[in-house]
């Protein structure tokens, strides 16, 4: 769940389109104007590019299809039948929404794990910096400190980088296949802590693309099963969409999402409730939320939990670097030459 950047980015082209499409600026001249003031190089080509071919004659969809490493099928397809019906306005504001809410969770992720990150980074460097200034203070001077830092430095790289390198080659040589793929996922959702975090992160998504999709005017089957692929997961996207033929054959929703062990009871109640009601737009949103919840307090759940073990391992590096100081002990009990 990175990529924050890029969610803010598209938040903000969708959100520029809307307000210039509701002044009554063309799309094609809305598009050239928004990519022209981009600072991100590659979206204002694309954007650019994209202003000259709806200028020319071609659909804004079509437009977007050509460059899907930037528009995800889910914003394509909401642009699509706001094409389609004459409510594109109403799809470019729901795309807006949707990366916004997109961008509000991955930025959260970011920033609620920063901490424990740089204290982890600390806890790997701390030993050889500290023995890198004792050398340099009782040693022979800076430059032999130094190139004792740099071989320490280039120690830790190879002891780490390389073990790391080897599972994610060997990670991804695994998820070649979609068996594979789909295993990983799985066993993603089973990790300690960050599992919760994952799965809750997947249905957020996928919720909220459901929402936006459905709220836009696509079909419900087709509207589960992009919102399968915005999970982000192939193992939450499974348990989505298995029953997409049953919601396409004329059945409800909650009924399709309440066989899924991920999806909780309550979720499948609210559902159940719009359907009767009529009003399954807005009860899709009110789920959407409600995952979104559950989403950014699993994430602060998580750093909560990993802070303090981080500062514990960190205290008890800094505590035998100090008695070790003052015992004259610190390069032998360290075992640092």
């Amino acid at each position: 769940m990175v990529g924050a950047a890029q969610a803010r980015l598209r938040a903000e082209v969708f959100s520029e389109l809307t307000t210039m499409a509701k002044a009554g600026v063309t799309i094609g001249q809305s598009l050239t104007a928004i990519g022209e003031d981009l600072e991100h190089a590659r979206m204002s080509a694309v954007l650019t590019e994209m202003g000259m071919q709806v200028s020319s004659g071609e659909t804004l969809t079509d437009a977007m299809r050509r460059h899907l490493d930037l528009f995800s099928p889910v914003t394509v397809s909401m642009v699509e039948v706001g094409e389609k019906g004459g409510r594109l306005e109403h799809a470019l504001r729901v795309a807006a929404e949707y990366h916004e809410h997109d961008f509000e969770l991955r930025h959260l992720l970011t920033r609620e794990t920063a901490y424990p990150i740089v204290l982890f980074a600390i806890i790997i460097f701390i030993m050889p910096i500290a023995n890198f200034i004792k050398t340099w203070i009782a040693g022979p001077g800076f430059l032999s400190a130094l190139i004792g830092l740099v071989f320490q430095l280039i120690f830790i790289a190879v002891s780490v980088g390389v073990p790391v390198a080897a599972v994610v080659l060997l990670v991804k040589a695994y998820s070649g296949s979609e068996q594979g793929a789909l295993a990983l996922d799985g066993a993603k959702l089973k990790v300690p802590l960050v599992g919760n975090v994952i799965r809750k992160l997947c249905l957020a998504r996928a919720c909220r693309a459901l929402a936006s999709l459905y709220s836009s005017g696509v079909l419900m089957g087709t509207s589960l099963r992009l919102a399968g692929e915005a999970a982000g997961n192939r193992a939450v996207a499974r348990e989505l969409t298995r029953n997409v033929a049953k919601v396409e054959g004329g059945g409800k929703l909650s009924e399709a999402l309440g066989e899924s062990p991920l999806i909780p009871r309550m979720v499948v109640r609210m559902l159940s409730t719009g359907e009767d009601t009529g009003d399954i737009d807005k009860m899709a949103h009110n789920v959407a939320d409600h995952f979104e919840e559950e989403a950014q307090t699993a994430i602060k759940q998580m750093a909560v939990s990993i802070t303090p073990v981080a500062v514990l391992i960190a205290g008890v590096i800094v505590a035998i670097m100090a008695i070790s100081f003052y015992t004259g002990g610190y390069v032998r009990l360290l075992g640092i030459d």
